[in-house]
């Protein structure tokens, strides 16, 4: 119980700087609007959506105005105080739930949901994938979906520019386990690549597509950098944007997008 306050602490720390550092820079609304078209296909209106680590909202609200109905969680009450905020800003308040719940110690949930979403990272704070995966195969509709936009084991941005520097950090993923300091707090970290979660899901999911997010726009602390150089950033989006429709190239960027579809009863 203590860990799992120590990470809510922290995340509640991170809450207020996260858009700022995030969600609202241009290299950050590009990567989320690169997955959100890769989900578009698979919408459509009452659609029932669980949101898993959805930090200050951003997915939750865009599936909310796509008409879906979304029950939004995160273990952190500062990110869902901020999530149902910005719902009763942008009058979707009608069709987002808010509800703390804690992907390392997932508790009961009512399903059945069509969709479940894990967006930019929330399941690289998961340790162990067998409790959340259990929870996953009760809950996901048959023939419904489980995305996750996950860090995976290799950057080859990451491994590229800090290398060139010297540092450490450009082999962090490599034995896929770290640790990262967030909100004062240092937290374990996990980089899952698609067969780990096909592996921890087993046969009750089919992994149907595997696209990189992040394969030319870097890491979100060389966000700033980008953040001076506008054109950098524009001809590295058209180049993203072109290998958005690939699979192999998912290995070597800062994400995967991995979709898994629920297969049998």
């Amino acid at each position: 119980m203590a860990d799992i306050r120590a990470r809510a602490d922290a995340f509640d720390a991170f809450a207020a700087e996260y858009d700022g550092n995030f969600a609202r820079t241009g290299p950050g609304r590009l990567l989320r609007e690169s997955v959100w078209r890769q989900l578009t296909p698979h919408l459509r209106p009452d659609l029932r959506v669980l949101d898993l680590g959805c930090g200050t909202g951003e997915d939750a609200l865009w599936l909310a105005a796509q008409g879906c109905e979304v029950t939004a969680t995160d273990a952190s009450p500062a990110m869902l105080d901020t999530t149902w905020r910005k719902a009763l800003a942008d009058g979707l308040g009608d069709r987002i739930e808010t509800r703390l719940f804690d992907l390392n110690a997932p508790h009961d949930i009512e399903g059945p949901f069509d969709l479940v979403l894990s967006d930019f990272g929330a399941l690289n704070c998961v340790v162990d994938l067998a409790p959340l995966a259990e929870t996953l195969r009760r809950i996901v509709a048959p023939g419904g979906l489980f995305v996750a936009v996950v860090m995976g084991r290799f950057c080859a941005l990451e491994t590229l520019w800090y290398g060139a520097h010297g540092k450490a950090t450009a082999w962090r993923r490599w034995t896929g386990k770290t640790s990262a300091n967030i909100g004062g707090e240092r937290i374990p970290i996990r980089y899952w690549q698609p067969g780990d979660l096909a592996r921890a899901l087993g046969p009750a999911f089919r992994v149907e597509t595997v696209r990189p997010v992040g394969l030319f726009l870097p890491p979100s602390d060389l966000f700033p950098l980008l953040d001076r150089h506008p054109r950098l950033l524009a001809i590295l989006a058209l180049w993203e944007a072109r290998a958005a429709s690939m699979g192999w190239p998912a290995y070597l960027a800062d994400h995967h997008f991995t979709l898994l579809r629920r297969v049998g009863p």
